[in-house]
């Protein structure tokens, strides 16, 4: 019998085994493709194992990192894999992101850092050193509200503030309308009084609007509505919590009005829908955009007007019970005038009734007393007693005045 050499029975094998796992794929895939039988049971699902829990848990996984050190070997680095595990997509336990990558952790951690400086000796310069820190680390920012900001070029550049356009949400113009209102907010009165430009009009600002952007203008005028509106979501996140819109007329005839945007309402100054406001005030703020609005009194619906827009902190005036409308008071001067010269006859009118009261009744006392002596009869004198005088030595009578006895007596007529 004639043997077969080795490389070939071991390549017979091979091909033995190869047909086998393509049968056994085969008959798997035919009984997997045919339909399953109705009548049989469903199979119970089986338990899951002890040890594969369906869902991880923090506590789980922080047990098993706490027990990982235990043994001697390798249990640090078991630890180590375990904390990593924890941040899995999958898995997703717990973030090993430190408290400086996140803005509210570096906000906690330097408010908390700031706090336990602030005891020992040397607390002030330690709490000086922790804010200039906490600047640097972007924990808070250090401003300086007696100094007015300029604003970045890049929300000065054409195309980012358009003119001619209004102010709607979701547009590209909020973010920089959303900068320029919390720099405002964050910037004193003061800054901007003394930061203004006094010579730019109306005219200025509105025929020319890029030219003027951004710099700090004075306006003046009557005040003749007033309104508050919610801020936006960026502008509340950076702690402005109320936006007052005005509007100013910068002249008596009231032709030319100037939008304000201001974060800050004076005292004495109250919201009111119902108000017809007509005060002089004041306001320094950013010169924003030429912008466009519809009018209350336009009744065609593509019929536009157009008026300067400013951005500041708050509005100047004389404001309160008294004062609060001057203007007023002053433009309706005839009005007034009317009143008084009312007030004056009337007044005098009434001058005139009391003292012809006053004197009437005086008069009627003194007939009075003029009719009671006139019909009375004459009454006469009664006559004087007169007692006897004393009789006293001449030494008691040393020295004392003359009495009614030491002169002569007149006769009695009777």
């Amino acid at each position: 019998m004639r043997r077969q050499p080795l490389s070939r029975s071991i390549l017979s094998q091979g091909r033995r085994m190869v047909l086998g796992v393509l049968a056994a794929l085969a008959a798997t895939a035919v009984i997997s493709a045919a339909p399953p039988d109705k009548t049989k049971a469903k199979p119970v699902d089986s338990p899951p194992p002890f040890l594969l829990p369906t869902e991880i848990k923090p506590e789980h996984l922080a047990l098993l990192t706490l027990g990982a050190p235990a043994a001697p070997p390798s249990g640090s680095w078991c630890a180590l894999s375990d904390l990593y595990a924890g941040t899995h997509p999958e898995v997703k336990v717990w973030d090993l992101r430190g408290p400086l990558s996140t803005k509210p952790g570096r906000i906690q951690l330097g408010v908390g850092t700031l706090f336990l400086n602030g005891f020992g000796p040397t607390a002030a310069v330690t709490e000086l050193g922790t804010l200039q820190a906490g600047d640097a680390l972007d924990c808070w920012s250090l401003i300086n509200t007696d100094e007015v900001r300029p604003i970045p070029k890049l929300l000065l550049e054409d195309g980012f503030i358009r003119d001619q356009h209004g102010i709607f949400a979701g547009d590209l113009e909020i973010e920089a309308y959303s900068k320029i209102i919390v720099m405002a907010h964050y910037t004193s009165a003061k800054a901007f009084a003394d930061k203004a430009r006094h010579d730019v009009t109306f005219i200025h600002l509105f025929n020319e609007p890029k030219h003027y952007r951004g710099q700090v203008i004075h306006v003046s005028g009557r005040l003749v509505r007033l309104l508050r509106f919610d801020p936006q979501m960026e502008v509340r996140a950076e702690g402005v919590g109320d936006l007052y819109e005005g509007w100013i007329m910068t002249d008596r005839a009231g032709e030319n009005p100037v939008c304000i945007v201001f974060t800050d309402l004076p005292p004495g100054l109250e919201i009111d829908s119902n108000r017809k406001y007509n005060m002089e005030v004041g306001f320094d703020g950013y010169f924003y955009k030429r912008y466009r609005y519809k009018a209350p009194d336009t009744k065609k619906p593509n019929q536009f007007r157009e008026a300067p827009l400013l951005i500041g902190h708050t509005i100047t005036g004389k404001f309160g019970p008294n004062n609060g409308d001057a203007a007023e008071t002053s433009d309706n001067w005839g009005f007034s005038l009317i009143w008084l010269f009312l007030g004056m006859a009337g007044g005098g009118a009434l001058i005139v009734i009391a003292m012809t009261c006053w004197f009437r009744f005086h008069d009627r006392r003194i007939r009075r007393r003029i009719d009671a002596t006139r019909h009375t009869g004459f009454v006469p004198p009664q006559e004087r007693f007169i007692e006897p005088a004393e009789t006293t030595t001449p030494d008691e009578d040393f020295g004392r005045g003359p009495r009614w006895g030491d002169f002569p007596q007149p006769p009695n007529t009777n």
